[in-house]
């Protein structure tokens, strides 16, 4: 699934290729990825309105539209954003057959929805409609506000495991699998502890490691696994896998003392540590 990085590198990547653009078509391939419209409510809404602005909440992208709407994707487990350019017929590494919905500009280019498992979600929310889904996210990691006094107030009373806390997007928005894994073992906490039993400096270095690891895997644009599912806006993958030291590494090795890598499930997840530096 998309996380923070992927996503806001998604949403820079629109922001530098659809803004001010007008949509003049629309085609909705896959009817049930909108989630509180019609196909052709959604047509009528949104055909002739311009793109003012794109934002980010956790792993979800905003359009904002001159209409006062919005446009909202969450991406599910393999949705991708795409931007075709006018002299392009189909985007290259891109199986057009999941191609579901596509956005024509009057320029000719078009942003276009895929998704192969079909989990994403898209909605069409009204000038100051409130969409549950986002007003229920938590802090974003990466904002000014995002203090280590208000990431302590979050976890230090938790009886929950911390790997599970740092994934509640209701506690902090945009933390998935990947991150969740790479930002403990940068910590050295083991992702079984509970969130009450974490001393004053063990959160300090995850508060940290959460805010270190996000960026550098936006800078990089994001990371693309084995199965290549993520994609940037315009086809390619990211470039944060060769700096992941132990999430998705079965068999491997504890970068720092060679141990043997762990694998548990928590929630149903694989979950990678090192036994010996995480504690």
């Amino acid at each position: 699934m998309p996380e923070l990085p992927e996503v806001e590198t998604i949403k820079r990547g629109l922001e530098k290729e659809i803004i001010n653009k007008v949509i003049a078509a629309l085609q909705v391939n896959l009817p049930r990825l909108l989630k509180n419209i019609t196909a052709n409510q959604f047509q009528e809404l949104v055909t002739g309105k311009m793109i003012k602005a794109v934002q980010r909440r956790g792993k979800y992208i905003l359009c904002l539209l001159d209409s006062s709407d919005a446009l909202v994707f969450h991406l599910g487990m393999s949705g991708l954003l795409l931007y075709q350019k006018k002299e392009e017929t189909v985007i290259p590494k891109i199986k057009q057959k999941h191609n579901h919905l596509f956005f024509a500009f009057e320029d000719g280019t078009k942003m276009i929805y895929n998704d192969v498992r079909q989990f994403g979600k898209i909605w069409l929310i009204r000038g100051d409609e409130k969409l549950p889904e986002l007003e229920s996210l938590g802090w974003e990691p990466l904002g000014e506000d995002f203090t280590f006094a208000k990431f302590k107030e979050v976890i230090q009373n938790k009886k929950g495991n911390i790997k599970s806390l740092l994934m509640n997007q209701k506690n902090i928005a945009g933390i998935g699998n990947i991150y969740a894994n790479e930002t403990l073992f940068y910590a050295g906490i083991h992702p079984l502890r509970k969130g009450d039993s974490l001393s004053t400096q063990e959160l300090k270095k995850l508060y940290f490691a959460i805010k270190d690891t996000l960026h550098k895997a936006i800078i990089l644009g994001g990371t693309t696994m084995a199965d290549e599912s993520y994609r940037n806006l315009w086809g390619n993958p990211g470039n944060f896998a060769p700096e992941i030291l132990v999430y998705g590494k079965k068999n491997g090795y504890c970068p720092n003392c060679g141990c043997p890598l762990s694998i548990i499930r928590i929630e149903n997840r694989s979950t990678f540590l090192c036994p010996d530096c995480q504690k």
